[in-house]
């Protein structure tokens, strides 16, 4: 059963002046999956006709997710609102034969997911230039057992994992909200404010291509390998660990006074130590230098809702020398290496990388591109290169969907990105889950690291 939203919104237009925020990111999907274990409470909470009606009213106060991009002829873009359009979102629901237990028993596996029909696949792939496709989907499977498990897929023009949590958490609050006959609460919009200006200087981690579309981007930047030798896995690790990772680093007298690393600093450092060397031991990868991306989330630095809808999300590129990697000792120099590289990134610095996409999408709206976000993209996803990205989402609210019936159980990202890290926190947020996908030969070498599980348990391997 599958419903197009769009039917059910307000008829009234609305136009929402176009900032970097919502334009600039890049133009793929990024699915996650919530689980819900079996509640004699999840019949009436997270039924049918509870969750179409609280996620139409959401919707209704946020006309913003049914926009289409557009460019005017005075070169400014615009995000127009149009009931009719074909990218409204969708919402589905499934009966599964699968249970919760079985799921549960085989950890979740992210490869269960698609066998037992839980997905949505994108008719173009992860990676799209259309904007035919709706931003938002999910899908609702009831599982054999009475559990549930909630998948959801969002463009990363408009969501970024911050807004997309954020967003399922509102829904479920509205959800609760109406069966208390409260008027729901709209969501709110993390919005760059752009200003009008050029001479911004172009940023080091963005990349641009006006020859091709972002499929032969993509292709031309993708590392030769075989989709079918690609393994994701889970990994855990326990925060008590990070965090005597992070004292030591912290009394390794590196620091000047008043100088500091968080845990995230730390972990990156961690799963790049074991990561790029299993790439290089693996001769996937020839032995050198790489770089280590950190995604940054602009909302706090720029003054925006921390838990607002859009995409504002950078990415932090740090230089890391063969040396540092392959000695295990230099894990707290790269930790203290990432900190610094994160401390570039102020305020001013992000305005301005702001500012010159801004500029840049009227340059190429004058020179008769239509859709100019797709020629941009992180220098990250260059798999060519010696690159490391690395999401730490221990901040975001991925457990809080609770429509009435209780928390989900376990969350999983099913991103497929090679050499991409993925690091969401535990239902307990005592551990993180790392969610890694590489190469057969680079998966192998880092499952027979014993410093790597020395620390890491793995929890499923698709």
């Amino acid at each position: 059963m599958r419903i197009d939203m769009g039917g059910h919104l307000p008829k009234e237009a609305v136009s929402w002046t176009a900032t970097t925020s919502t334009l600039f990111m890049l133009p793929l999907y990024k699915p996650v999956i919530q689980f819900y274990k079996p509640s004699p409470l999840n019949d009436m909470c997270m039924s049918r006709d509870v969750l179409r009606q609280s996620l139409i009213a959401v919707l209704s106060k946020c006309p913003l997710v049914f926009a289409r991009v557009t460019a005017q002829p005075d070169r400014s873009l615009v995000l127009e609102y149009n009931p009719e359009n074909s990218n409204n979102p969708v919402l589905e629901f499934h009966n599964a034969t699968v249970s919760y237990a079985d799921l549960e028993t085989r950890g979740f596996r992210l490869s269960d997911v698609s066998s037992n029909g839980l997905n949505m696949p994108v008719e173009d792939g992860m990676f799209t230039e259309s904007f035919e496709s709706p931003l938002l989907k999910f899908k609702v499977s009831f599982l054999s057992d009475g559990g549930i498990a909630l998948y959801s897929t969002r463009h990363h023009v408009l969501f970024d994992g911050n807004a997309l949590f954020s967003f399922v958490s509102n829904w479920a609050r509205c959800t609760r909200m109406l069966a208390q006959n409260q008027v729901p609460i709209p969501p709110e919009m993390s919005l760059v404010q752009c200003l009008n200006k050029t001479g911004s200087p172009k940023p080091a981690e963005i990349t641009v291509d006006t020859t091709q579309a972002f499929s032969g981007i993509v292709a031309a930047i993708k590392h030769a390998m075989d989709p079918n030798n690609m393994r994701s896995c889970v990994f855990s690790i326990a925060a008590s660990e990070i965090k005597r990772l992070k004292q030591q680093t912290m009394d390794s007298g590196l620091l000047l006074q008043g100088e500091w690393v968080s845990s995230n600093n730390v972990l990156t450092a961690f799963i790049a130590h074991h990561i790029t060397r299993a790439n290089m031991d693996a001769c996937v990868y020839e032995r050198g230098p790489w770089v280590v991306y950190n995604s940054l989330d602009m909302r706090r630095l720029l003054g925006l809702p921390l838990r607002g809808i859009g995409s504002p999300l950078f990415t932090v590129n740090c230089l890391v020398s063969y040396d540092e990697l392959m000695d295990a000792k230099h894990i707290f120099q790269v930790a203290y290496r990432v900190r610094k590289c994160v401390e570039r990134c102020t305020n001013g610095y992000l305005q301005d990388a702001n500012d010159w996409i801004a500029a840049s999408y009227k340059e190429l709206v004058k020179d008769g591109i239509q859709e100019p976000w797709n020629h941009m993209s992180f220098t990250m996803l260059d798999s060519n290169a010696r690159n490391l990205g690395v999401s730490c989402m221990d901040k975001i609210p991925v457990y809080d969907a609770d429509f009435g019936a209780g928390r989900p159980e376990m969350v999983r990202s099913l991103d497929n990105i090679s050499n991409y890290v993925i690091a969401l926190p535990s239902p307990q947020s005592d551990a993180y889950h790392l969610h890694v996908c590489l190469e057969g030969p680079a998966m192998n070498a880092l499952m027979a690291d014993p410093g790597w599980n020395s620390l890491c348990s793995l929890m499923c391997d698709s």
